[in-house]
């Protein structure tokens, strides 16, 4: 994903967040206040358990911050995010329980409002992204916040990379051109092809070129120096992702 799309990202996940555990809060205290009609343990109104909780929001946040989760190495393995959901979610509960022990300041009415908050939080955490990972998919299906992307370079790895950034549903990469031979377009890729760099950068303005990712360093100093050029002379971003250590 562009650079710039992921802070966004993170951003839009940060806020999400906050706005789903608040929700996850407020759930879990109506489940058993409202709902349940057995004693609690003490009296803790709506209003300042809900304010508590806004409180306490924040350091939850700085928990998931501390797992990763608003890595982009983190949101784009399913799997690995939603164990870390779980991580998170239970070392926020201890962390609430911890300060309601040390505080003596009774904030959850009951011990099952606990339960119910980490259940809840959870589940609609994990749903809340799963949400904003289909409407990132669809905004790029769409070619929205994608980035428009000169792919330059001669060995096998500008093939792999083509390949691995075609899918724009997940990359937020879109392929529009290779400058290399033919062999580097990965098969069943509807790019535009140019074999000479040149013929490529005099392109960019056509083409709508954002981005020029180049895999190759080229034994002339002075065609590495164009390509980086071209890309500051036009405001894009430049990227060089070396095929071989």
């Amino acid at each position: 994903m562009p650079s710039k799309n992921t802070k966004f990202y993170s951003l839009i996940l940060i806020l999400t967040d906050i706005v789903v555990l608040l929700l996850a809060f407020s759930v879990a205290y109506i489940l058993r206040v409202q709902y349940d009609q057995r004693p609690l343990l003490s009296q803790v109104y709506a209003q300042q358990y809900f304010l508590t909780f806004a409180l306490i929001v924040p350091f939850w946040i700085l928990i998931f911050a501390a797992l990763g989760l608003y890595q982009s190495s983190t949101y784009t393995r399913r799997l690995v995010e939603w164990g870390k959901i779980a991580v998170g979610a239970f070392i926020g509960i201890l962390l609430v329980i911890g300060w309601q022990y040390v505080s003596g300041q009774a904030i959850f009415p009951a011990r099952l409002v606990a339960v119910y908050a980490f259940g809840a939080s959870f589940i609609l955490i994990l749903i809340g992204r799963e949400l904003i990972r289909l409407t990132r998919s669809l905004l790029f299906y769409f070619g929205r916040g994608t980035s428009r992307v000169l792919i330059i370079g001669d060995s096998p790895a500008t093939r792999d990379i083509a390949d691995n950034l075609s899918n724009t549903y997940k990359s937020g990469y879109h392929i529009v051109a290779i400058a290399g031979p033919k062999k580097t377009i990965p098969p069943g890729l509807d790019v535009k092809h140019y074999t000479s760099v040149d013929e490529a950068l005099k392109n960019i303005k056509k083409l709508r070129i954002t981005t020029i990712i180049q895999t190759d360093l080229y034994d002339s100093a002075e065609r590495n120096h164009q390509i980086l050029g071209a890309a500051q002379i036009h405001h894009i971003s430049y990227s060089f992702i070396p095929g071989e250590a």
